[in-house]
């Protein structure tokens, strides 16, 4: 039947809601068969219409359990990115405005780790909760943050093997496949998506994030769900921190009221995001609100009560225990002069090739520049973050040539390219 449709593919023809459902019912049944995999090979080359690829997120989201939830709840995703803790922010950002938001987090499709990861750094935090303790934590604190579990999409996880396997992880039809997917499982009332694009993002280019972008749009209307697509540039690193339990750190510092690049991005999304379901707050009033909650403290205590309703640690947060890093070293600005290059992408391979055996968290880096500062010759640019002085002698010079700096002025590039509503 796959040749079938295969054949059906290679004469013009497209898939039916029927045929999609049948590929996903190969995958459960036969996981990554050469038969599955020849389909998904052949799927490429032929390309798929904004249908099928409707078709098929619905498939993969009908292949586990779907989450009826009693209450209307946003939900947050983003393509991956290093140095950027946007939901450990935005999470309890939302909620402390009266707001219900669910994480549905997954392994990620790019070269860091995914949001789990990042709340797995807080001490005894769990992710796996049953749609019981779903719906308890949304009562009780208006959020709730689950991995991407064995019942919940299981043939995405499926299908990213086969990506994995046959090097078609960049396919935009098939990551907007995995990421609507995932979202339509929680039936949210809004989906804010953070497409990335650039060197530390899957999808490179920036034609390609706005197919993605547009083609995400498409899919989450006809399931009449409310979105907004924000495409954003990964050329400038969101946060200050590279690694698990700093972003964490750096999250946690939005939260407590610091004025960074961090916040301004986290605010503009929740503006985005009540902004498209309450439509009886000025512009001015809502951004007033959002920055309110986060310089009075709401925001701060409401991720403390966040972690406490899913058995976190809390007073790992509130005494400055997340990040307990062994040593460090400061590298420093050879010359004076305008930062030109920030290669976040090194710097993220490095942090996890790091720690990729052991899951240590307190490994990591402190980015002290952004691109286009000034800095003057010696002025501390970067600190790292290590356990053991070999991993340090062996990556001394790739870190060091992680930041670059240029004599001649530049612009900052512009963070959110643009926004999809």
């Amino acid at each position: 039947m796959l040749g079938e449709l295969i054949v059906k593919k290679a004469r013009g023809g497209h898939l039916t809601m029927d045929d999609c459902y049948y590929v996903v019912e190969c995958l459960m049944k036969n996981k990554s068969s050469q038969d599955n995999m020849k389909f998904f090979i052949s799927l490429n080359s032929f390309g798929m219409n904004k249908k099928e690829v409707l078709y098929m997120s619905l498939a993969l989201r009908d292949s586990g359990r779907v989450l009826h939830l009693d209450d209307n709840v946003f939900e947050k995703h983003s393509t991956g990115g290093i140095a950027d803790a946007t939901s450990v922010v935005l999470i309890p950002l939302i909620a402390s405005l009266g707001y219900k938001i669910i994480k549905n987090t997954a392994r990620s499709l790019v070269y860091t780790n995914g949001s789990s990861d990042r709340f797995g750094a807080i001490p005894n935090f769990n992710v796996n909760v049953d749609e019981d303790e779903i719906k308890k934590d949304l009562h009780d604190t208006n959020a709730c943050i689950l991995s991407h579990n064995s019942d919940i999409c299981p043939a995405d996880k499926i299908l990213y093997d086969i990506l994995e396997k046959c090097g078609l992880e960049e396919n935009i039809n098939f990551l907007a496949m995995s990421i609507a997917c995932k979202k339509l499982v929680s039936e949210p009332k809004m989906v804010l998506v953070d497409v990335k694009y650039g060197d530390a993002s899957i999808v490179k280019k920036y034609s390609q994030a706005k197919r993605l972008a547009r083609l995400l749009k498409y899919i989450f209307t006809k399931c009449e769900v409310k979105s907004t697509i924000v495409i954003t540039n990964t050329k400038q690193p969101f946060g200050e921190g590279v690694g698990n339990a700093i972003e964490v750190v750096d999250a946690i510092s939005v939260l407590q009221g610091k004025h960074c690049l961090l916040r301004d991005i986290c605010v503009r999304y929740a503006y985005e995001m009540i902004s498209k379901v309450d439509k009886n707050i000025e512009k001015q009033d809502l951004y007033d609100m959002i920055n309110a909650v986060l310089d009075n403290g709401r925001a701060y205590n409401k991720l403390l009560e966040i972690v406490r309703a899913q058995d976190g640690d809390d007073r790992a947060i509130s005494e400055g225990k997340i990040f307990t890093p062994y040593n460090s070293i400061n590298f420093l600005a050879t010359k004076s002069g305008y930062v030109g290059l920030i290669n976040i992408l090194l710097l993220g391979e490095l942090v996890r090739r790091l720690c990729v055996d052991t899951h240590d968290s307190n490994v990591g880096a402190v980015l002290r520049v952004k691109l286009g500062d000034y800095v003057e010759k010696n002025d501390i640019i970067l600190t790292f973050y290590y356990k053991d002085k070999k991993d340090l002698i062996k990556y001394y010079n790739a870190i060091a040539d992680s930041i670059k700096l240029t004599d001649v002025k530049i612009r900052p590039p512009k963070v959110i390219k643009k926004v999809i509503r």
